[in-house]
């Protein structure tokens, strides 16, 4: 379920943001009804999603097989338009009301339009993919877990919606000036994103060649710009609302009657409310997904190795220490001081599994519990525990062992000759 989430809230929020920082400044001081601009703008995204959830789809089946043939052209197009809304943005800063209007504020509506199709067309399809994760391999369909994975998925979109929904009504309570300064900068890191997506598109299909440094920037800018966007556009709109909310808290202008006096303390008493709701929403989101990607990225640590008996050229293990069901790991010190780490488990049925800690595929990486499931250390696969012992796949590697009395018996031959797996 976490995992879901944090990929749906790091792939959906930047689009969702925009929508909402757009509307912010492009729709009237005073609107009535549901703008057209807004209907256009809201279209626009409705048929960007639904195109990247085709080109999702297409993926998923393998009925197009090269990507860089829709991402190169899709990416110039969105660092473009990018480039063009910046400018039209940045040209109404000045402006003392919100809204656009004339032929610059047309303009600007329609390329709002462009950049956000363009936008969740990019986000879309690796958000959609979860998709294909909901069930593993060999699982019912029907499960809880599966059922958990389906809640953090929707939950995602449902957080990213709720976010842009306060930002908007926050932030229109915020000065205008600065808040279309802030929606300027907001959508200067939209094009960072895309323009560091198109150098990585660029460099992988070697149509750049990158070294040193800029190579080593990429690279970081790959790994980490998700997050450091998440957390610098957080930054970034919080700004003006901590203005608005100050200003709340100045002495209120004389009014003409007790009227407007009291729907003045109201309109203060609102705009605090919103901007401690976006805050606290940010909070959260900002909260829950940095746990998320760190409990979803965490390194699992081996057991430590247990003891056992070494005598006249036999390891022995008692079998005592098996009978809970649970993986155990050992550790034999071969001739060239290589560690040859081997696994038992007692699998259903009362039959023993028992390998090398390591596989023909993914090498000595090694194997861990979790949840009841035997997991490979570097490809995340979990293994069927009844497979353990059997070559194939990403099985451990099988080890021959005999059941001597209450020990389970390994030649230490066998585990010598398996020190070439581990040097």
């Amino acid at each position: 379920m976490l995992e879901r989430f944090v990929a749906v809230v790091g792939g959906m929020a930047l689009p969702f943001l925009l929508v909402s920082g757009l509307a912010v400044v492009l729709v009237p001081h005073q609107p009535r009804g549901w703008e057209p601009s807004s209907r256009w703008r809201a279209a626009c995204a409705l048929t960007g999603l639904v195109a990247g959830s085709v080109f999702a789809a297409l993926r998923a089946t393998a009925v197009l097989r090269s990507r860089s043939a829709v991402s190169l052209p899709t990416l110039y197009a969105c660092v473009a338009a990018d480039v063009v809304l910046l400018v039209l943005l940045a040209a109404q800063v000045g402006r003392p009301r919100w809204g656009g209007s004339g032929h610059l504020g047309r303009a600007t509506n329609v390329l709002a339009c462009v950049v956000l199709a363009l936008a969740f067309f990019r986000a879309v399809p690796e958000t959609v993919l979860q998709l294909t994760a909901f069930i593993e391999p060999g699982r019912q369909t029907m499960s809880s877990e599966m059922l958990l994975r389906v809640l953090g998925f929707l939950s995602g979109w449902v957080a990213c919606a709720v976010l842009a929904f306060l930002v908007y009504r926050a932030a229109r309570r915020s000065p205008v000036r600065l808040t279309r300064l802030t929606v300027c900068a907001f959508m200067a890191l939209v094009l960072f994103t895309h323009a560091t997506d198109l150098l990585t598109v660029l460099h992988a299909n070697h149509r750049i060649v990158l070294h040193g440094a800029a190579f080593r920037l990429l690279v970081w800018l790959t790994n980490n710009a998700q997050s450091t966007l998440l957390i610098t556009t957080a930054a970034v709109l919080l700004v003006p609302l901590a203005v608005a909310a100050g200003l709340t808290l100045r002495r209120a202008p004389a009014a003409a009657n007790p009227a407007r006096a009291r729907a003045a303390v109201a309109g203060r008493r609102r705009t605090r409310r919103w901007v401690l709701a976006t805050a606290l929403g940010v909070g959260v989101l900002a909260t829950t997904r940095t746990y998320g990607v760190a409990k979803v990225n965490e390194v699992p640590v081996l057991s430590e190795p247990e003891p056992y008996r070494l005598e006249d050229g036999t390891a022995y293990l008692a079998l005592a220490t098996l009978e809970d069901g649970h993986l155990h790991r050992f550790e034999y010190k071969a001739s060239n001081g290589a560690a040859v780490r081997f696994i038992v488990i007692l699998k259903n049925g009362g039959a023993y599994g028992v390998g090398l800690d390591a596989c023909e595929n993914c090498g000595p990486s090694g194997y861990y519990e979790k949840d009841g499931k035997v997991i490979c250390k570097r490809c995340d696969v979990a293994i069927n525990p009844a497979t353990i012992g059997f070559k194939g796949g990403c099985n451990p590697i099988p080890l021959a062992f005999d059941v001597v009395g209450g020990d389970l018996a390994i030649a230490e031959a066998d585990l010598e000759a398996a020190k070439k797996v581990f040097a």
